[in-house]
């Protein structure tokens, strides 16, 4: 790898930011705590990096730790777990662990620097300095750190020049290759730049656009890409996101025929406020899955076959490609809900999807009456059930077995259209729907 130029030496800073610290959760600060005591007794240093030091500097919210250890941080991370009550796991090839506590997660990671092989590939790592550590991150900002040693506990050490670009909101690459070496960081560079408001300084920006002509993100492989493009679309508002990719990358490290267009990002708009729309409304329902709705509004023009593809090629879960395939099969059969229909067949209609899919449907159809329709459905349809169950099919001696799904399911239809309140009119509608099934079976 290409040496970062240094700015400073590793404590120049006068930075302190103690009182920071101080705010965050006493989980963390606890952590914080235990980690130094470790450290002072296993003779090694411990410091607090990356994205955290960046995020408490711009007083935001702190979800996450990252911890890096002069020594071994794979023996830190197991004590702090045994001390706190965590769950502790190792991963010995990169020196690093990861300790989950409630709803925290802390990564401890060995100092080290790494070296490229090809460009595009996992690197190779072996032990090392604070400095050098820092060197190999992504961006200036990102390449700070927090002493938590006790002689200067609460010290930014800024080798370069990260706290400046902070303040002049620029996100500047460390060395000439480095969008050449993890082509990822062409997407990370687009996230922290929308998320932030910040600008791409000009000769990194250069730097992107010779690495995107150059195809550097087809040379990475594709479950890294799948992991960055899943941030983004995480991310508050991934429309803006999705409209800078398209400017500067375009979407072909997907699937070269991947082309959005106005109405791609006037969907995307809709979908959006229906988002917020169903976050308001209905909170009673299951928190959804944003991310995976903007994904497949981007893969819906691809043909079956090449969807497929990118399930595969880029190792999509299997819960996530089934509710894109369903929006893919889907949008055309839901326009049926866009007239007046009965409340049944509507029922029938939407109930085979996931929550994700009724919201892509209702965004992909600005038309009223269609809307209308599947609000009905989320805010009453939905939260009809039988009092009826398979138990008392068999008190009643109703025979054949076979026969007991179809008629409970007819038995749903007959509740919705007919407004049945209670078993009792369940159990009298039900015994005539049996009947009628026996009839024509003979």
């Amino acid at each position: 790898m290409c040496k970062a130029q240094h700015y400073h030496k590793s404590v120049s800073s006068s930075f302190v930011i103690g009182n920071r610290l101080k705010k965050i959760s006493s989980e963390f600060k606890e952590i914080l705590d235990i980690s130094s005591e470790l450290a002072a007794l296993l003779d090694s240093k411990v410091y607090l990096v990356g994205g955290v030091v960046r995020d408490l500097i711009l007083e935001k919210d702190v979800f996450d730790l990252d911890i890096v250890v002069e020594g071994d941080a794979i023996l830190v991370a197991k004590e702090v777990a045994q001390r706190i009550g965590g769950e502790f796991n190792k991963h010995h090839n990169f020196g690093t662990a990861t300790v989950a506590f409630k709803d925290y997660k802390v990564d401890f990671a060995t100092a080290r620097t790494e070296k490229y092989l090809s460009l595009g590939s996992l690197p190779k790592v072996r032990p090392d300095s604070l400095i050098q550590d820092l060197s190999r991150r992504d961006f200036t900002i990102n390449a700070m750190a927090i002493s938590l040693n006790k002689p200067d506990y609460g010290k930014l050490i800024d080798s370069y020049n990260g706290l400046a670009d902070l303040r002049k909101r620029l996100i500047r690459t460390l060395h000439p290759r480095s969008f050449l070496e993890d082509p990822t960081r062409i997407l990370r560079a687009i996230r922290f730049e929308q998320r932030f408001r910040f600008i791409i300084e000009g000769d990194t920006f250069k730097l992107m656009k010779e690495a995107i002509n150059s195809k550097a993100l087809k040379l990475v492989n594709p479950h890294r890409l799948r992991d960055e493009i899943v941030l983004i679309l995480k991310e508050p508002d991934p429309c803006r996101y999705i409209k800078r990719i398209k400017e500067l990358e375009g979407f072909l490290f997907l699937d070269d025929k991947i082309k959005l267009d106005k109405r791609s990002f006037q969907f995307f708009l809709r979908l959006q406020r229906a988002v917020s729309h169903y976050q308001k409304k209905f909170k009673k329902h299951r928190t959804l899955q944003v991310w995976l709705m903007y994904l497949a509004g981007i893969l819906i023009k691809l043909d079956p076959e090449r969807m497929e593809k990118v399930f595969h090629d880029f190792g999509f879960r299997k819960g996530e490609r089934i509710i894109i395939r369903s929006i893919k099969v889907g949008v055309n059969k839901i326009k049926r809900a866009d007239k007046n229909i009965k409340a049944y067949l509507l029922h029938r209609l939407m109930s085979p999807y996931s929550f994700e899919s009724i919201l892509f449907f209702y965004a992909y159809y600005p038309r009223r009456s269609l809307r209308k329709n599947i609000e009905n459905f989320l805010d009453k349809l939905i939260k009809i059930r039988l009092k009826t169950r398979g138990r008392d099919l068999k008190a009643l001696n109703l025979r054949p077995f076979t026969l007991y799904s179809k008629a409970l399911k007819k038995l749903l239809y007959v509740k919705i259209e007919k407004g049945l309140k209670t078993k009792k009119e369940e159990l009298m509608e039900l015994k005539y729907i049996f009947k009628n099934l026996v009839k024509s079976r003979r």
